[in-house]
């Protein structure tokens, strides 16, 4: 039975990451793991967003209580603005779930001044961080393994 829950659990993997994989075959839980999102397209959630909740899956399916972080400081942030609500509603779902287990999403402060986007802008589960790359290095610092996520 075992055996058919773990190929089931395998033929359900859609999204794939040699940097997960590694953690995941290390048998080793890292203290954290801290997606990095940096895109120049506004709706780079519309993809980030499920790969993010499947490899979140995958390491959590290991090493249970695993920290996990976001960290968005390309245009993508913006698609996660109360403004951007209406337009997002599918991402901004799948990115509530992933807050209500415990991962942290946060967006860089620097950018979104750089924009005119005030902190309060952001939907409820994002945190405004002073800058995007302070907040990664912080997580680093803490022992967290970066993932930067590609398309």
């Amino acid at each position: 039975m075992l055996v058919l829950a773990s190929q089931s659990y395998a033929n359900a993997i859609k999204y794939s990451n040699s940097s997960i994989n590694a953690l995941i075959d290390a048998n080793i839980e890292p203290e954290g793991v801290v997606f990095e999102l940096v895109e120049y397209k506004t709706d780079a959630w519309d993809w980030a967003a499920p790969k993010i909740k499947q490899l979140t899956g995958q390491l959590r399916h290991k090493y249970p209580n695993l920290d996990i972080a976001i960290i968005s400081h390309g245009n993508e942030q913006f698609q996660l603005t109360r403004k951007n609500l209406a337009k997002n509603q599918n991402t901004v779902s799948l990115l509530n779930n992933l807050s209500k287990q415990g991962v942290g999403i946060h967006v860089c402060g620097v950018n979104s001044s750089w924009n005119g986007i005030s902190e309060d802008a952001y939907i409820d589960i994002v945190d405004v961080a002073v800058s995007g790359p302070a907040k990664l290095n912080d997580y680093i610092n803490l022992g967290y393994v970066p993932i930067m996520l590609n398309r």
